[in-house]
């Protein structure tokens, strides 16, 4: 279960903006008017924020299992967004799992069910081949960099 949920104001206040960009804004926009949508931006634009703030209000905080899928292409963006979210102050618990690191460590954390999971594809399929947590909740999925994933295969 989450604590302390923030309001999109005082997540964007704990991050000092006080301002989204018009990108940001149509952003915001076409996720919360469409079930599908595809984000196009330029590196450094505020993509991940773009897409965070709708998922966060996706969440149920009455929800103890996943609920958003964040799939990733290296364990460097996986750790970039796992840390956005957490300085974000949301009150939802958020965890990255991804190769080049013990899956112990990913075992342990996966214990304490975060709302949102952050991964790379192969980390996350033997997570769901060994049935380490359920995807039955999840409602929001997102595919960050998939033009990336796609040159990697």
């Amino acid at each position: 279960m989450a604590n302390n949920i923030k309001a999109q104001q005082d997540i964007l206040e704990k991050l000092n903006i006080y301002e989204l960009n018009p990108m940001q804004v149509a952003a915001i926009e076409a996720i919360e008017e469409n079930d599908k949508t595809i984000l196009l931006s330029p590196t450094g634009t505020g993509k991940t924020l773009a897409f965070l703030l709708p998922l966060l209000e996706r969440l149920d905080p009455e929800c103890e299992e996943v609920q958003a899928l964040i799939i990733v292409p290296s364990r460097e963006l996986a750790i970039q967004i796992e840390t956005v979210v957490r300085n974000m102050g949301s009150g939802y618990k958020a965890n990255a799992i991804y190769g080049g690191r013990s899956i112990a460590k990913d075992k342990t954390e996966l214990k304490h069910t975060p709302a949102i999971l952050i991964g790379t594809p192969g980390r996350l399929a033997d997570h769901f081949e060994q049935a380490r947590f359920t995807t039955k909740f999840i409602k929001t999925l997102v595919i960050d960099e998939f033009d990336i994933s796609i040159e990697v295969g």
